[in-house]
């Protein structure tokens, strides 16, 4: 995740599963950003919805809101998020993971956190693949990570970018992959541009499912 993502439309459903997952599925939420350093790429241009409201802020409002005015102030900022009422009664990881000493040293933190029963993952890309090297590791979540706070108890929310094949295919295969390697159940929640992949414990199961009902009733229109 990087601060030039900030008020991109897939915030706007971010912010909306996060809320659901906390006041409907009843979880206290710890939120690693996984940041990086924002480039200059097109990343996180996909902005244009803040202008139609008559389209878009029906479905959550009140985050449509708070995501218009941050971005009227003209300064693209994860702690826009971090210190909103939206944000309420969540806990957050913000340090950038390209320096991997810290990276550890947070993965740890969360694995000890006693207060918090579902951790999101919020990487550039998603859960590793047989490319990630040195070199990109940054933008990945790497399978031991997902392994350790899953070995700590809590269950695992975790961003995933679309590559350039069928969604449908796509999301088959890396559900099928997750199910084989860290046996528990998968919910997937398909939004507009991505997809999230929730590793949920046995216990979590009607937490999970009352929370996500919720989220479908809000999006049921792009879902």
């Amino acid at each position: 995740m990087k601060n030039q993502y900030f008020g991109d439309f897939g915030d706007y459903q971010k912010f909306s599963l996060l809320r659901c997952l906390r006041d409907t599925g009843g979880f206290r939420i710890t939120v690693h950003w996984m940041k990086t350093k924002d480039d200059a790429s097109n990343d996180g241009s996909r902005i244009g919805y803040l202008e139609d409201p008559a389209v878009w802020d029906s479905f959550d409002r009140d985050i449509f809101e708070f995501l218009r005015d941050c971005m009227a102030l003209k300064n693209r900022d994860l702690a826009h998020y971090e210190t909103s009422h939206h944000a309420s009664g969540i806990k957050f990881f913000n340090d950038y993971v390209n320096d991997l000493s810290k990276r550890s040293e947070m993965l740890e933190a969360i694995r000890r956190d006693k207060t918090s029963d579902l951790i999101f993952f919020d990487p550039d890309n998603g859960i590793e693949v047989t490319s990630t090297n040195p070199n990109n590791v940054h933008k990945y979540v790497l399978r031991s990570d997902i392994e350790t706070v899953l070995g700590s108890g809590k269950s695992v929310l975790i961003y995933q970018h679309f590559i350039r094949k069928n969604r449908d295919i796509f999301i088959r295969e890396k559900v099928q992959k997750i199910k084989r390697h860290f046996r528990v159940s998968v919910s997937v929640i398909r939004v507009r541009h991505s997809v999230y992949f929730l590793l949920g414990q046995k216990r979590h199961a009607v937490k999970i499912g009352k929370a996500l009902k919720e989220y479908s009733n809000i999006w049921k229109a792009l879902a």
